[in-house]
């Protein structure tokens, strides 16, 4: 369930105020970057439009003029400046000028000309108190001048400048929101689409989606992950309809013969016959416990297809462990059960399906075989895979049917053992979940049966 705070959370927000703050970063930076380029003392536009001005003043002062026109060029001059970086003009306290022979002789100076410091060697700008300055030399050589702007007026032009680009972006952001919130809505117009399609499905259905705008490279995973879920749904609700098919068909007769059996029991009164039943009734209900118990592990199995609680497990720990478990029921029935093989064996699997793995095939083995007879487990290692070997030199199974007897309820033809037609299905079942191989072949000495499987390592 959501919380508040996650219901409030909106991806159509997210994207909007993430693409708006980009846009406002680069505009910072645009405007921070274009300061600099305005200030930066020396080479910056402001530096180079004083300087220009100076050079101007330079060459009225290397020629003849007269003062008249001189003065009124130097105005024109000065005004144009001005105009370059506010609709304010530059007032008569805010400029300063100063023009000199090289040799120290001051040929002109404006009268609020303040005292201010040479640029050092090799500088023809700085900054001096209140006042941004630069000096350039004549062309001849012979003039100096030296021109100053109150820096108030640098910041008041500056100012002015900012507002000037700022007013339109500021008044464009508005549009940009707008346009913006028309595209990603159209944008995520699909993921609404294709979580209207999901509601409107029937909850029984697990049919994969088909979904006309899944083509969409965002959409890719998401789609593919609901089909991926409705797939593994459609395998669980098959496993859990061939369960009870499977239960109801192979329950019907031990459950019937119990039925039998206890009604019998009810009409005998010899002490003999009612031992004998009873018995039977024993021998009924543990061949039914056992059937059921299979079918449980077989629909086990079938929900954990989409894959296996995989775990570090040492098989050869696993084998045995199963062989001393089945030790005392093989020796009930004369019988040698013993293991050969590495003493670790690691791999990655999951320890209770494997354990029902070995369980089976050593109840096979010891439920088929006649009295006396061997059975040997074994683990080695094979080409990147460990292999797991049951043998006996029991009766085996012909050739012709080992690739039936794989299949659930199958079992061989009058075959004096009991028994499900469950085991060997689980076999193969634990085998094709950890991604290995299984082959039945001759057992020991070219008799009984061999099982022969072989898990990755990894």
């Amino acid at each position: 369930m959501l919380t508040p705070a996650a219901a409030r959370r909106s991806l159509f927000r997210r994207l909007l105020w993430t693409s708006l703050s980009a846009i406002l970063l680069i505009w910072s930076l645009l405007l921070a970057w274009f300061y600099w380029e305005v200030t930066r003392v020396g080479s910056g536009y402001f530096d180079r439009d004083l300087r220009s001005l100076a050079d101007t003043l330079a060459t009225l002062y290397s020629v003849d003029f007269k003062e008249p026109e001189r003065s009124h060029v130097v105005d024109q001059q000065i005004r144009q400046f001005s105009r370059a970086y506010t609709d304010s003009p530059l007032k008569e306290q805010e400029f300063a000028y100063r023009v000199r022979k090289v040799e120290g002789e001051v040929v002109s100076e404006t009268a609020n000309w303040p005292d201010l410091a040479e640029p050092a060697p090799g500088a023809d700008a700085m900054n001096v108190e209140r006042w941004r300055t630069v000096r350039v030399l004549s062309d001849d050589q012979h003039i100096t001048v030296q021109v100053a702007v109150a820096r108030s007026f640098v910041q008041r032009a500056l100012t002015e400048i900012l507002i000037f680009f700022l007013l339109p972006l500021m008044l464009a952001l508005p549009v940009i929101m707008l346009m913006l919130k028309i595209g990603f809505g159209r944008a995520l117009q699909p993921l609404r689409n294709l979580a209207r399609a999901i509601t409107e499905r029937d909850p029984q259905t697990t049919a994969p989606l088909i979904y006309s705008e899944a083509e969409y490279r965002e959409l890719k995973p998401v789609f593919q992950s609901v089909n991926d879920l409705l797939s593994r749904l459609a395998t669980f609700r098959a496993g859990e309809q061939r369960f009870f098919a499977d239960a109801a068909h192979e329950l019907r007769t031990p459950l019937a013969a119990l039925g039998a059996q206890v009604h019998l029991l009810a009409q005998t009164h010899d002490p003999s016959r009612r031992q004998a039943l009873v018995q039977q009734l024993e021998s009924s209900i543990e061949r039914s416990a056992t059937l059921v118990g299979k079918l449980l592990t077989l629909s086990r199995l079938d929900a954990e297809s989409a894959g296996l609680k995989r775990e570090p497990v040492d098989l050869a720990k696993l084998a045995r462990a199963a062989v001393a478990r089945h030790v005392p029921h093989a020796l009930a029935h004369e019988m040698e059960l013993g293991y050969e093989g590495v003493q670790a064996a690691s791999c990655q699997g999951d320890v209770h399906a494997l354990e029902s793995l070995l369980d089976n095939l050593l109840d096979n083995a010891i439920r088929y075989c006649p009295d006396g007879a061997s059975i040997q487990v074994e683990v080695e290692a094979g080409f990147a895979c460990w292999r797991l070997m049951i043998a006996d030199d029991g009766p085996g199974i012909p050739a012709a049917w080992r690739e039936n007897v794989l299949k659930r309820f199958v079992r061989l033809p009058d075959s004096p053992a009991t028994g499900s037609g469950l085991g060997l299905a689980i076999v193969k079942r634990v085998v094709e979940l950890h991604g290995g191989t299984l082959l039945l072949t001759d057992g020991l000495g070219g008799r009984g049966l061999g099982v022969d499987i072989r898990l990755p390592f990894e």
